[in-house]
């Protein structure tokens, strides 16, 4: 029998204007007990359960290399791991980042059957882009760019602002799903000021949705070797594009 899908709902008293005033004032909110409690469970089980996760690193032109379990088999793990210390070094330097990634929207044009994408349509639906433009401001949403992300021990993000050339990205937005989460496990949402001081920071948390805005400087600070558990989120963008609208 085919698994059905879960219909994902945004907790029901919940107000988008409480928060509007906040994300006006400093850029950036956090909103928790995002989705009804019961759903936000069975989000973070399908999460959990993803077996297809691929490590995501930039290139030389920092355009994202997907490596897949095939990708692996195809080159080698010799050849993925120098690969991986390039990315590792260019990090010292400027923009970097390793960790695993689901494509929650490609894999949904392929096949929309799979009980996680409850998750994509949830963040393809109008209720989550209306709720978000509200928070931010925005008169209306188009759409989402979106994806799974899940950070291993001695994963990262570097400094960077999320400006994008092709995408007219309104904010961006994390929901995570990550429990029993210790603070000196790294793994932080940081934001920085102009002189690359730490302005504010986020543990990673569940079922807490963040948005900011777009630029603004931020980094993912390396997970700890003695994580003990998954740094789990559904990361992404609200976008002001006819091509990133639900269909």
């Amino acid at each position: 029998m085919t698994a059905v899908k879960p219909a994902l709902r945004i907790r029901a008293d919940l107000d988008p204007s409480a928060y509007a005033d906040a994300f006006a004032r400093e850029g950036v909110v956090q909103i928790p007990v995002f989705l009804e409690p019961a759903d936000a469970d069975q989000a973070a089980a399908l999460l959990d359960g993803v077996s297809s996760w691929a490590i995501v690193a930039p290139d030389d032109k920092n355009e994202t290399l997907v490596i897949t379990n095939e990708a692996v088999r195809k080159f080698g793990d010799q050849a993925v791991r120098q690969f991986l210390q390039s990315a590792l070094k260019r990090a010292s330097r400027g923009f970097s980042f390793i960790h695993l990634s689901y494509p929650l929207q490609d894999e949904y044009a392929r096949d929309p059957s799979p009980p996680v994408h409850g998750l994509t349509e949830l963040v393809q639906s109008r209720a989550f882009l209306d709720f978000g433009g509200a928070v931010i401001g925005a008169p209306r949403v188009a759409g989402v760019r979106a994806q799974a992300s899940n950070y291993r021990p001695g994963d990262f993000l570097t400094l960077h602002d999320d400006k994008h050339g092709r995408d007219a990205r309104l904010a961006a937005f994390t929901l995570g799903f990550t429990r029993g989460w210790r603070p000196d496990w790294g793994g932080q949402l940081l934001f920085h000021d102009a002189d690359g001081q730490i302005e504010r920071g986020f543990m990673p948390g569940f079922n807490v949705l963040t948005l900011f805005k777009v630029p603004r400087d931020h980094s993912v600070a390396p997970v700890a070797a003695y994580a003990a558990a998954k740094r789990l989120s559904v990361t992404g963008w609200l976008i002001d594009d006819p091509e990133g609208a639900p269909r």
